[in-house]
């Protein structure tokens, strides 16, 4: 069994927390976290970057298809729209443009095209905002040799970045943080010192838990909590990691955990992900990004069909609320896909994602990771 932070960090104050830790940032040779935040990176954008506006939903489709007079009718009573495009839930999932969207004709989407400059995560594991055009999928020759030498980009930005709900103000950003307030999903990190190493190398460990956060006055999760990992396997990640001058950088590994919220409950899967996190030896928090590649049939259930805990698709009202359809978003994403291209078609299997990260010490039962190869 592994826990986290020593009992000294638990039982004394930051100061004494900082006092307990080597340079390094570990206690007793390991650390565990829990984390607190889990965003996408979403930039925001403005006219330059969505010349032809934002994307519509549903229901904005619906209202331009109409006279001035129905269409005064139908936004004076929400009830009309709601009725005239229903079902908004599918028995059938052939039917549901969600669950289903490859049969379903490219309604289009606007994406951002121009060159951007934004955050990325460069070869090395640092961090820059070069500005530069859109990613495009290589053969898959190219894409094997670059492993050393690849930039992940963050071509999901430019999917989304033209949807009025993923800017900073809107619905996505909102609620970016209440899957792990309302408990329906935790993640765990564990970074344990090498044996036998001086030169900052760890296992780093990410972990799904069934346990709820605790969510303290202030509305945010406590530090110091003991929090166990999820028995299933799949949801135990584990990578090679260098933590130097107070700074964890992993090398690539693919990554599985629950994601779930609200009526959401699916896995996110990154293939070839790298963390990059900054500890601060004052607090022991941490913050920084999870860069990968979201793979196009896991991102598909997750974040286009949307599967509830029903069983059935969520995906047509989450699409009409934040301004998008199923189908547009998934050619989209399809064709700015940018990793793991097929050796048969060449078409790109994953997409660059980014998502910014903070955790707090806690205590992370049951990790007993096993060194990766």
């Amino acid at each position: 069994m592994y826990c986290g932070v020593s009992v000294l960090a638990y039982a004394g104050s930051g100061s004494a927390y900082a006092a307990s830790i080597a340079d390094a940032g570990l206690t007793n040779r390991a650390s565990g976290y829990l984390i607190t935040e889990f965003r996408l990176v979403t930039p925001g954008a403005g006219p330059e970057d969505c010349p032809d506006g934002f994307n519509e939903g549903y229901s904005q489709r619906f209202l331009a298809t109409l006279s001035p007079t129905e269409r005064e009718a139908h936004e004076q009573d929400p009830r009309l729209v709601q009725q005239a495009l229903a079902p908004w839930y599918y028995d059938d999932p052939d039917q549901d443009p969600c669950a289903n969207p490859a049969a379903f004709p490219d309604p289009g989407m606007h994406t951002i095209e121009r060159p951007l400059a934004m955050p990325r995560m460069e070869p090395d594991g640092s961090m820059s905002e070069r500005e530069l055009p859109p990613a495009r999928c290589p053969s898959p020759d190219v894409f094997a040799g670059q492993v050393e030498q690849r930039t992940i980009d963050n071509q999901y930005w430019r999917v989304m970045g033209c949807v009025r709900g993923y800017q900073p103000t809107g619905l996505a950003a909102a609620f970016a943080d209440s899957a792990i307030l309302d408990g329906s999903m935790t993640i765990l990190l564990s970074v344990a010192e090498r044996e036998r190493s001086d030169d900052g190398a760890v296992d780093v460990g990410i972990y799904s838990s069934h346990q709820p956060v605790t969510v303290g006055t202030d509305g945010k999760p406590l530090p110091f909590a003991s929090l166990s990992v999820a028995e299933e396997a799949r949801y135990h990640n584990v990578a090679r990691g260098q933590l130097r001058n107070g700074v964890l950088t992993t090398d690539y590994f693919d990554l599985r955990i629950i994601q779930a919220a609200q009526r959401l409950d699916s896995e996110l899967y990154l293939r070839d992900a790298r963390l990059r996190l900054e500890m601060d030896p004052g607090t022991g928090r941490a913050s920084g990004y999870l860069a990968g590649y979201w793979d196009l049939a896991s991102l598909a259930h997750a974040a286009i069909r949307i599967q509830d805990r029903t069983g059935r698709s969520s995906g047509k009202p989450a699409a009409d609320a934040h301004g998008y359809t199923c189908p547009g978003k998934y050619y989209a994403v399809h064709r700015l896909a940018d990793g793991h291209p097929d050796p048969d078609t060449g078409n790109c299997n994953s997409i660059s994602v980014l998502y910014s990260v903070r955790a707090v010490p806690a205590f992370v039962l049951g990790a007993g990771m096993q060194a990766p190869l």
